[in-house]
C-alpha cells in the first residue's frame, strides 16, 4: 500500500512540476504536427567557443540527418541556440527568451554546468524539461529531479574511475594534483574511493595548485620529493601540459592520469612528447575508432557541417542528440512534456555506438556513469579495454 501511494505521489509531483495534464496535452509549447522546437545555449563567442561551436555542429548534424529522413512521427526537430558566452547571467537570459519568447518544448544540449545551474530554478518554475545537456553535476541527479535528465558523466565519476584504474594497475603511492577551485577539488576527492574500491593499503595524497599556474617547476620538485608512482591531475588542459613537460624535464618517473578535458587534440600540440603515454578517460570512443557509431558521426558531420573538423566535443554532442531522439521516438502521443520525461524511463541499455550504454528510470536520471579509458600513443588516443562504470 505504501509503495502504491509513493508511486502515486511521485506521479502527481511530476505532473505538477511539468505543469501539464490531460487538459493541456493538445497545446504543449513547442510541439505542432510538423515540428518539435528545442532550445539550447552555449558559448558561440569568446574563448569557450572552441567548445560551443563544435558542440552545436554535433547536435545539428544528427538532427539534420533525422529531419532528412522525415523527422520523428512526422515532426522535424528545430533547435534554437542562444549565445551564453559561458556566462551564468547570459544563460538565465537565454532560458527566459527560449521559454518565454520562442516557446520551446524543452531545453536540450545546453553547455556549461555552473551556467546551466543558474538557469535551472527558472526552468523548474516554468515546468520546462532540462534534458541531455552538454554539462553535468552529480548533485543534479542525486537525488533525481523530475525535470532534469542527463547522459554526460560528471567529473566526480571520472575521478573515481581514474583512482580505480590506477589501483587496479598496481600503483601504490598516488598523488592527486588539483586546481584550487571548488569544482576541481570536489571531483579530485572522488579519486580516493576509487582507489579504495581496489586497494585498502595504497597511499593517496592531495596537492592543491593555484588555478592558472604557468610555472610548474616548483610543483614538479615537490612531486620528486614525494616520489609517487602515479599522479592524477585534475585541472585545465594547458596546466596539465605544463606539468607533464616539467616532469619530463626533471626526469621524474611517474605515470600521469587525467580526466576528460585532457582528451582532445590540443593536448598533443601543447604537451608534445611529454604527454606520450598519458592515461585518461572520456565520454566517447576515440575519434579514429572504426566503431559504426563513430563512423556514422564522421560521415554525417562531413555532410552537414563540412567546415567542421571531427572533434571530441562534436562527437559527444552527436551522441547526446541520439539519446534525445530515442526518447522522442519512445514518447507516447499526444507529445507533452510529461510524456517526454516518461519516455526516458523506457530507455534501457540504449547503445549510441559512441558513449556508454544508456538507461533511465524514475530513480536514475543520469543515464550513464560509464567512461572509456584511453591512452595517448603516437599522438592519438586509443582505447584501453571496455567502458568502466563509476561505483561511488
Amino acid at each position: 500500500m505504501r509503495s502504491t501511494l509513493t508511486g502515486m505521489a511521485g506521479a502527481l509531483f511530476l505532473a505538477s512540476a511539468l505543469g501539464v495534464g490531460a487538459a493541456g496535452a493538445k497545446d504543449t509549447p513547442g510541439v505542432t504536427p510538423t515540428e518539435i522546437k528545442l532550445g539550447s545555449w552555449t558559448a558561440l563567442t569568446g574563448n569557450l567557443a572552441v567548445y560551443g561551436l563544435p558542440g552545436v555542429a554535433g547536435l545539428n548534424a544528427y538532427y539534420s540527418h533525422i529531419n532528412d529522413q522525415g523527422g520523428i512521427k512526422g515532426r522535424k526537430i528545430r533547435l534554437i541556440t542562444e549565445d551564453s558566452q559561458y556566462n551564468a547571467q547570459q544563460s538565465v537570459t537565454a532560458a527566459r527568451k527560449l521559454v518565454g519568447s520562442d516557446g520551446v518544448f524543452a531545453i536540450q544540449g545546453a553547455f556549461g554546468t555552473g551556467q546551466s545551474s543558474a538557469a535551472l530554478p527558472y526552468l523548474t518554475q516554468e515546468g520546462v524539461p532540462f534534458v541531455i545537456p552538454f554539462a553535468s553535476d552529480i548533485k543534479w541527479f542525486v537525488p533525481p529531479r523530475p525535470l532534469l535528465i542527463g547522459a554526460q558523466v560528471p567529473y566526480d565519476d571520472q575521478c573515481w574511475v581514474l583512482g580505480h584504474w590506477a589501483a587496479k594497475d598496481g600503483f601504490k603511492n598516488i598523488l592527486v594534483i588539483h586546481s584550487a577551485v571548488a569544482q576541481f577539488e570536489a571531483a579530485a576527492k572522488a579519486t580516493e574511493p576509487g582507489v579504495r574500491s581496489v586497494s585498502a593499503d595504497a597511499k593517496i595524497e592531495f596537492m592543491s595548485v593555484k588555478f592558472g599556474t604557468t610555472d610548474y617547476a616548483p610543483i614538479a620538485l615537490e612531486v620528486r620529493r614525494k616520489a609517487p608512482d602515479a599522479v592524477v591531475f585534475v585541472g585545465a588542459v594547458g596546466e596539465l601540459a605544463a606539468f607533464a613537460k616539467e616532469v619530463k624535464q626533471q626526469a621524474i618517473k611517474t605515470q600521469i592520469f587525467s580526466y576528460a578535458p585532457a582528451v582532445n587534440k590540443e593536448i598533443v600540440v601543447m604537451g608534445g612528447d611529454a604527454v606520450e603515454g598519458l592515461r585518461s578517460v572520456y565520454y566517447t570512443l576515440p575519434l579514429e575508432s572504426d566503431a559504426p557509431g563513430v563512423k556514422e558521426y564522421r560521415e554525417l558531420l562531413a555532410k552537414y557541417a563540412p567546415k567542421e573538423e571531427p572533434d571530441y566535443v562534436s562527437l559527444l554532442t552527436f551522441a547526446l542528440a541520439k539519446v534525445m531522439v530515442e526518447a522522442l521516438k519512445q514518447a507516447d502521443e499526444p507529445l507533452t512534456r510529461e510524456s517526454l520525461v516518461k519516455a526516458f524511463y523506457k530507455i534501457k541499455e540504449f547503445d549510441t555506438g559512441i558513449i556508454g550504454k544508456v538507461s533511465f528510470s524514475p530513480e536514475r536520471h543520469l543515464g550513464t556513469r560509464s567512461v572509456q579509458p584511453v591512452v595517448l600513443k603516437g599522438g592519438k588516443w586509443v582505447t584501453v579495454g571496455d567502458f568502466i562504470e563509476a561505483k561511488n
